[in-house]
């Protein structure tokens, strides 16, 4: 892979972690700030600085290696068929990533929570097609699995413990105080499970470029620190937009509801970090748990209208991106070398 090529996938990977703090933001910080637990600031410097532990926890309990990121991102056949034209592994990947910040961004303007792995995963399908290189089914069956249980367990749980906590409130044994507490603390272990989760994806990236050439000793660690502070970046600029619609267009979120919901998502990337090893997307975790969390004060409390349009969101999203990545792929394969 030439040095331009190089040096453009990893600018792009600090871009997508960038991208993917900013368009993410909300998972951690919106009920808290909806609910006047945390003010707005104060959420997402809290946030920013527990995303960057994350990013450095999940990259400290991990192997990090050419085997485990192909593995990861399902890239293992594609980096088999161009092993003899690493330009072209790049280029690949120079197309999933500009799709994946496309998607994270159009989805931003219009204010719907998305999952950068699903836009990833799905441009991955379009750009190995296009290269001639065969999909890894495999790994979209288990992407498309945790997509439909990941949701409904999430939902299901903050549903359950949205009843526990109306139960102990009716009973005098949970005070307000006591709520906001502990949704700080809920809010704090979904921003550190989004970085444990979401800093694997452009770091994974970067380790299959470094494949192709003779990384200076110690790059991967730069890059490890540079993706994590990437990611702390991002959420703390904040993606308003997806604020809004998961803290105020969605449900009207009480602080019981936003305890509910934190803690049922945490719970759920927990599950599949530690249990399925399978990337969760952080945001349908969070919205599926306000929309449990709000089914369980009354149907009528969830306002269904936005929460089928995230659901088409959720279900256009790789179809769409494969289509955007086979594009891009096809236009920089025209484009002049050398």
């Amino acid at each position: 892979m030439t040095s331009a090529l190089l040096v453009t996938v990893i600018g792009l990977a600090l871009a997508m972690a960038y991208m993917n703090g900013f368009h993410d933001a909300s998972n951690a910080v919106s009920t808290t700030i909806t609910t006047r637990t945390l003010r707005e600031s104060t959420a997402l410097r809290m946030a920013a600085v527990l995303n960057v532990l994350g990013g450095f926890l999940g990259m400290a309990i991990i192997a990090v290696t050419a085997p485990w990121a192909l593995r990861l991102l399902g890239l293992g056949q594609l980096a088999q068929e161009v092993a003899d034209t690493p330009d072209l592994l790049g280029m690949a990947l120079v197309a999933m990533m500009l799709t994946t910040i496309l998607w994270d961004l159009l989805t931003w303007y219009f204010g719907m929570p998305s999952s950068t792995w699903h836009a990833f995963i799905g441009a991955t399908l379009g750009v190995s097609l296009v290269v001639g290189a065969a999909a890894n089914w495999s790994e979209l069956g288990v992407l498309l699995l945790v997509s439909v249980v990941g949701p409904v367990l999430s939902a299901g749980l903050a549903y359950l413990l949205m009843q526990l906590i109306l139960s102990l409130g009716r009973n005098e044994w949970l005070k307000r105080g006591h709520l906001r507490f502990a949704q700080t603390v809920s809010a704090g272990a979904v921003a550190t499970g989004h970085g444990i989760n979401d800093s694997r994806l452009p770091l994974a990236v970067v380790v299959i470029a470094f494949t192709t050439i003779s990384a200076p000793e110690g790059s991967t660690t730069a890059v490890m620190a540079a993706v994590a502070l990437a990611i702390g970046a991002g959420t703390l600029v904040g993606g308003h937009r997806i604020i809004r619609t998961l803290g105020r267009n969605l449900t009207d979120l009480s602080v019981a509801q936003g305890l509910a919901a934190e803690t049922s998502s945490a719970t759920t990337m927990s599950l599949s970090l530690f249990g399925l090893d399978a990337p969760v997307s952080t945001s349908h975790s969070l919205a599926s748990s306000v929309v449990g969390a709000g089914v369980g004060r009354g149907l009528r409390t969830v306002r269904w209208r936005v929460a089928g349009q995230i659901l088409l969101v959720w279900l256009v999203t790789p179809l769409a991106t494969a289509l955007l990545g086979a594009a891009l792929i096809g236009v920089l394969q025209e484009l002049p070398t050398g």
